[in-house]
């Protein structure tokens, strides 16, 4: 990925579980299924779409003369995909807190001034001068 043209990543739970499952250590598609608690056939495509994304790499290893076994790590790519995505899934998290907190913080506002004549102009004065000042 280049500065220029920033790259939306979207990699869903499973693909994000797969990297992080690899990420320090290559293992085998046997293993990264027991660990992910996927079917083999199920883990299979999703190794081999992120394998097309750039974001996990495939390396041979010889057991014997006549056998060999595949093991898969991340790549750099696939280090910085998977960083970019848990961290727009926390960022993602904390809107929606902060979402909630604001939408209750409003609502108590609302049943005090309805309670209050003097708290209903101070919030009216309050939201005026927030809106001028945002203006500006």
């Amino acid at each position: 990925m280049n500065d220029t043209s920033k790259e939306i990543i979207s990699l869903n739970r499973w693909e994000i579980q797969i990297l992080k499952c690899i990420k320090i250590k290559s293992k085998t598609e046997k293993k990264i299924a027991k660990e992910v608690a996927l079917d083999f056939s199920v883990v299979s495509p999703l190794i081999t779409n992120l394998m097309l994304q750039g974001y996990v790499e495939r390396t041979r290893r010889r057991r014997m003369h006549f056998s060999s076994r595949e093991y898969f790590s991340t790549t750099i790519e696939g280090v910085t995909a998977l960083e970019e995505a848990t961290r727009g899934t926390t960022n993602i998290f904390w809107n929606q807190i902060a979402s909630i907190l604001k939408d209750h913080g409003e609502r108590v506002l609302i049943e005090w001034s309805n309670k209050s004549l003097p708290f209903k102009i101070t919030l009216g004065v309050v939201k005026a001068t927030y809106r001028l000042v945002k203006s500006c």
